[in-house]
């Protein structure tokens, strides 16, 4: 559970280094003589709560506590610690905001799970498709009815170059699931990577429309968009409206709060009721 010592030279072996055995602990130093070494402390004591950790507080207005300074070697404040099994995990020297120091610290309180979804989501990030997936097969092997990790998987395999595999994952995905958004966009996305993947000759809109497609593949978003676009106002009726279709297929790839959704369905909504 969360708590906060106040350390000293005659507490730490007890209080801080037993206690680091078992779980990360993280230690702050402070002065009196660096007002911001309060504020930043504030934070500390609340992320403690927040991601259940115990808290050791030096102050180095005592004498005796000068010690940690050479132990630590500390160089200036706000400085903060992570120990655990008698070993300095991390060092973080200056003031961070609240949320880098947040991100910085979680990683050693988070749960087996919501670790092994970190390095999942961080393997998908970097594009790093061939690791993620034995990752997310592993599990799916625990949490088999977790749809998120069907939309993981589909990812992978249409990044890897299996279409097909990624449409069966994702169609098994209800439409009562809280993934079900994210299954049918990308759903929807496989037509135009269908679209980008042919090899015959095409020219004019057909040509227009299969270059914005090709677009989306490379994930160039900006130039799909405007591409499908130009095609909606040049010709609306192009393949039943495949242009106008494409970019909804886009903005719910997206997201509503991408940058390119709001500037693309404005220009789009401003063309349907010229």
């Amino acid at each position: 559970m969360a708590k906060i010592i106040t350390v000293t030279v005659e507490n730490f072996q007890t209080e801080v280094m037993t206690e680091a055995e078992n779980r990360p602990v993280v230690l702050t130093f402070a002065s009196s003589q660096m007002p911001e070494c309060a504020s930043y402390n504030a934070i500390l004591e609340k992320l403690s709560s927040e991601l259940d950790f115990t808290l050791g507080e030096v102050n180095l207005d005592e004498p005796d506590n000068m010690a940690f300074v050479q132990t630590f070697r500390l160089q200036s404040l706000p400085f903060v610690v992570v120990l655990h099994k008698g070993q300095m995990e991390d060092a973080i020297q200056g003031n961070l905001p609240e949320d880098e120091l947040k991100k910085r610290l979680s990683k050693f309180f988070m749960s087996d799970e919501d670790r092994a979804k970190q390095e999942i989501e961080d393997a998908i990030s970097a594009g790093d498709f061939a690791s993620a997936k034995p990752l997310i097969e592993a599990e799916m092997a625990k949490n088999p009815s977790e749809d998120h990790f069907k939309v993981l998987l589909a990812k992978c395999e249409l990044s890897l170059g299996d279409g097909e595999k990624a449409k069966s994952i994702l169609k098994q995905i209800s439409e009562n699931s809280a993934e079900y958004a994210n299954a049918k966009s990308l759903l929807d996305l496989m037509d135009l990577l269908v679209e980008a993947a042919k090899t015959d000759a095409v020219e004019g809109d057909a040509a227009t429309f299969r270059n914005a497609c090709k677009d989306a593949e490379r994930k160039d978003y900006r130039s799909a968009l405007d591409g499908f676009f130009k095609l909606a106002l040049s010709n609306p009726d192009f393949n039943d409206g495949a242009a106008k279709k494409s970019m909804l297929i886009l903005f719910g790839v997206l997201g509503p709060k991408d940058p390119l959704t709001w500037e693309y369905r404005s220009k789009l909504n401003t063309f349907l009721f010229i």
